[in-house]
């Protein structure tokens, strides 16, 4: 092993235990009593109609500087958590991913495998089962908020025919649709009610949940609040034309099937054999492990599969 990879090395694994001891310390903080006092002086809060300190007990309870600091720098990562639904934060997943790399790299190089190797499969494991979880569960809760979202711009229609101003019928989608949506506008009721304006709240929605469907809804209520008009009448119309959407997004995922679920065999398809040589046959890539060029030709692989699989997955997905 040259000396310039060698401290590569050495600073994964560093950044690796790092990441993993202080995602531990943030498990152990979200049971703490602590955490569980923050929730009962919200609720007292509520009662007692204090929106600046409501507030400020939201912030405390999003997590320390580092979560804070990792999300102004990757918003990615604390929205797909809160689109799944996460009880973890960013710096908790980040250390669980440090963790089980470690954990894969230990168990690769008991079975004799070099210890590149074990780093890259470690890396890639380590990594990739937390985030592919936590990348399925936001997916599936996104889908599901497209399937019930005509429905609620529906009953927000109705419930403005009915006379009902915007706060009452957002609050009607709330009380009565179920999970995922009715969760999220049921925030940003609560929002509101801790002192938010309701374009903010809606904002903020739109940045939880950031589908086209829903910011077409928050731009329509915040231009009828600026210009007029029947509300109503457009709520119906986008309704519609939501349905219309999703009928064509079916209709494409059923033709780009085959395609997905080839990408998926391309993927796993290396990574199982690599595996498997490993288990069975340590020696497969042992003796070969000192040769200079043994390194660069097995970085190299992974690298093409990811730019393979982001290319396969490009071509069967399409924005609609």
């Amino acid at each position: 092993m040259s000396g310039a990879f060698a401290y590569i090395v050495y600073a994964f694994i560093f950044v690796a235990v790092v990441l993993a001891v202080e995602g531990v310390w943030l498990f152990v903080r979200s049971v703490s009593p602590e955490s569980r006092e923050i929730n009962r002086r919200l609720a007292v809060i509520a009662q007692r109609n204090d929106p600046k300190a409501a507030l400020s007990l939201m912030k405390e309870r999003e997590g320390g500087p580092l979560s804070r600091a990792i999300t102004g720098r990757a918003p990615w990562l604390a929205q797909m958590l809160w689109m799944a639904r996460a009880k973890i934060s960013p710096i908790a997943l980040l250390g669980l991913s440090g963790g089980l790399s470690l954990l894969f790299i230990l168990l690769v190089t008991i079975t004799g495998a070099p210890f590149i190797l074990a780093l890259v499969f470690g890396a890639m494991a380590g990594f990739g089962i937390p985030f592919g979880v936590i990348a399925m569960s936001a997916n599936g809760r996104r889908k599901a908020f497209l399937d019930q979202f005509p429905n609620a711009v529906d009953l927000v229609a109705r419930s403005l025919q009915a006379g009902h101003p915007i706060p009452v019928a957002l609050g009607i989608v709330a009380e009565q649709a179920p999970d995922p949506i009715g969760s999220e506008f049921g925030i940003a009721i609560d929002e509101m009610a801790f002192g938010l304006d309701r374009d903010e709240a809606l904002t903020n929605m739109v940045q939880r949940f950031p589908t086209a469907e829903l910011h077409l809804f928050v731009a329509a209520i915040q231009i009828t609040r600026e210009t007029g008009g029947n509300l109503a009448e457009v709520f119906l119309k986008l309704s519609d034309v939501i349905r219309d959407k999703a009928t064509l997004r079916k209709k494409v995922s059923a033709l780009t099937a085959e395609g997905r679920l080839s990408c998926m065999v391309l993927v796993a398809l290396p990574i199982f054999l690599f595996a498997i040589l490993s288990l069975l046959r340590p020696e497969f890539y042992g003796l070969v492990a000192n040769d200079p060029l043994f390194a660069p030709m097995m970085t190299a692989p992974p690298i093409l599969l990811v730019i393979g699989t982001i290319m396969i997955w490009r071509m069967v997905n399409f924005k609609i």
